[in-house]
């Protein structure tokens, strides 16, 4: 993996998530208090939950490289979910865009912010699958990722736990 690449990558989903705080109050929709309320504070609170348990399972090996710099984890939060920090972080901006009735910060959302998040971690399942090889590909097999998209994996998943 390209070192610039990877920089390159890190540095856009950052510039993308300030954008989107950034545009925030240029265009605003009139969104009843309690609908956005009662959509926004559980994407947000969910977002924060997912980011917390991902450190947590991460421990040392966070410090926003593609390269791996630990042991591939496969437990806590990442038994379920290959990219929980990615699907917390957007949870967390759409859940800041609706508490907001923001229009422009959830468009900024949908048609910066995620599709550099995707970018990336599809940059780091490459980074992973070069670095571990058939331990990685048999994660990636068994564990959804980003937002649980892959309903085949999903459903395969879901019959496989015990």
């Amino acid at each position: 993996m390209r070192k610039g690449l990877e920089a390159k990558a890190h540095l856009i989903v950052l510039a993308t998530g300030l954008a989107n705080v950034a545009v925030l109050p240029l265009w605003q929709l009139p969104v009843a208090k309690e609908v956005a309320q009662g959509l926004g504070y559980p994407l947000f609170g969910v977002g924060l939950v997912l980011n917390v348990l991902s450190v947590l399972a991460l421990k040392g090996g966070i410090g926003g490289e593609v390269v791996p710099v630990t042991d591939l984890v496969t437990s806590g939060i990442y038994a379920w979910l290959r990219h929980p920090m990615y699907t917390g972080f957007a949870m967390t901006m759409l859940g800041l865009d609706t508490l907001l009735g923001s229009a422009s910060g959830t468009l900024t959302t949908f048609f910066a912010f995620l599709p550099s998040m995707v970018w990336r971690a599809r940059l780091e399942e490459r980074a992973l699958a070069q670095h571990f090889g058939q331990k990685w590909e048999s994660y990636a097999e068994r564990v959804p990722s980003l937002l649980l998209w892959d309903c085949r994996k999903r459903r395969n998943f879901l019959t496989r736990r015990r």
